[in-house]
């Protein structure tokens, strides 16, 4: 009887470990990957341009995350899509990513992933020093909520997310140019059955979920 205690203690103790030492799942993954090159192997894999559906290679890791992001802003995308955009304002580690990646590799393509789901593709056309990414198109009104779960507004950086409560509107000297910092390639997403649609039928609050893409992109 007691070997049995002490083994049954043995295990809790070792689940608590494990639960301890496991990390925090965030509320939303907010991922930008750059298009590839040669690599091939583990670093790059192909994914398919929204727009076009023309398969090139993308960079299997990430070149920015939610881990760079301090704060958001929402807007109406401009596209006629009826969907919502958003800038993201990054720390300085995020700002010479951005910085070095647009300086250095102007004319491939940056794919936009939220919560897995392959949401626009832009094209690095100029170099981004102002440390604000975009995603100007393809989000919904739920992931918002979402995104005001995870992040302040803009303007009230240190501050704690505004979460289910009514979230405190942007200060008229934080918000962003209407501009998208890169030139949007025309929002389109990808539905359960493999096919495009316009980023219009994306599901929102309420209806189901499409189902999810790998972090490249990838079934």
């Amino acid at each position: 009887m007691r070997t049995l205690l002490l083994a049954t203690s043995l295990l809790v103790a070792l689940a608590g470990a494990a639960s301890a030492g496991a990390k925090k799942q965030p509320p939303v993954t907010v991922r930008f990957h750059a298009q590839g090159g040669s690599e091939g192997g583990e670093f790059s894999q192909p994914v398919q341009l929204l727009q076009s559906g023309r398969s090139v290679t993308m960079q299997t890791m990430p070149l920015l995350t939610e881990s760079e992001i301090k704060s958001f802003h929402p807007f109406a995308a401009t596209d006629g899509s009826g969907t919502m955009g958003a800038y993201f304002r990054l720390d300085a580690h995020g700002v010479n990513l951005l910085s070095q990646h647009t300086m250095s590799r102007r004319g491939t393509y940056m794919m936009a992933f939220f919560n897995g789901r392959h949401v626009v593709d832009l094209y690095v056309d100029r170099g981004v020093k102002d440390g604000i990414a975009a995603i100007p198109s393809g989000l919904t009104a739920h992931d918002i909520t979402l995104l005001d779960l995870t992040f302040p507004r803009f303007g009230h950086e240190g501050e704690k997310p505004a979460g289910l409560q009514k979230p405190k509107p942007t200060p008229a000297s934080a918000r962003p140019s209407p501009t998208p910092p890169l030139r949007l390639q025309p929002a389109m997403a990808r539905q359960p059955d493999g096919t495009l649609a316009p980023a219009r039928a994306i599901p929102g609050a309420g209806d189901p979920a499409p189902t999810q893409l790998s972090p490249v992109g990838q079934r």
